[in-house]
């Protein structure tokens, strides 16, 4: 090989690796700020498939695809994917909840269920459609500020201002009723 050409591939292989070490570099605060706060969950579940007891009775069942558990400032679980959870009485299904996505804040004990939220009734046969819905563990109270859909077993649908039951969905009232849609057979 040449002298000229062994000059020329050490100008290359020196360029380049100054390219290399000068051209990429992380930006420290952009870095930070991406560890920081609560964007990366602590605990990752999939396929959650799980069944809540009171005195060795069957009171919920929860299933989830994703389910993100942080402990930052707040502990709380987020269900990105959506999520369903089915009320039991009695050994038999009472109501279900899905929604298309679910936040459990733990130290305020309340859950959250936004986008395409769906209560349906199993012993009335009524469903409750609603874009965002709040269950307040505590008050052992469910309501909704969005408007809500209700379609009774009767065919008859009705909206609403806003919404509130007791924790069974057995007892609610809906505010600012007004009949939508009533099929007579």
């Amino acid at each position: 090989m040449s002298t000229y050409v062994k000059y020329i591939l050490r100008i290359v292989v020196v360029s380049a690796t100054i390219l290399c070490f000068t051209s990429c570099k992380n930006d420290i605060a952009v870095v930070n700020q991406l560890l920081q706060g609560d964007t990366i969950p602590d605990e990752i579940a999939k396929n959650i498939h799980m069944y809540i007891s009171e005195g060795g009775i069957v009171t919920h069942e929860f299933k989830a695809a994703v389910l993100y558990t942080y402990h930052k400032h707040k502990t709380y679980q987020e269900c990105p994917k959506g999520f369903e959870i089915i009320t039991f009485k009695n050994k038999n299904k009472q109501s279900k909840l899905t929604a298309l996505y679910g936040i459990n804040y733990e130290d305020e004990k309340k859950m959250e269920a936004k986008r395409k939220v769906v209560i349906t009734n199993f012993e009335t046969g009524e469903i409750i459609e609603t874009e965002h819905l709040i269950w307040d563990i505590e008050k052992k109270l469910i309501y909704s500020n969005t408007q809500i859909k209700q379609t009774k077993s009767d065919g008859s649908i009705y909206m609403g201002e806003r919404f509130e039951s007791d924790e069974a969905l057995s007892k609610y009232v809906i505010y600012n009723a007004r009949l939508v849609f009533y099929e007579n057979e």
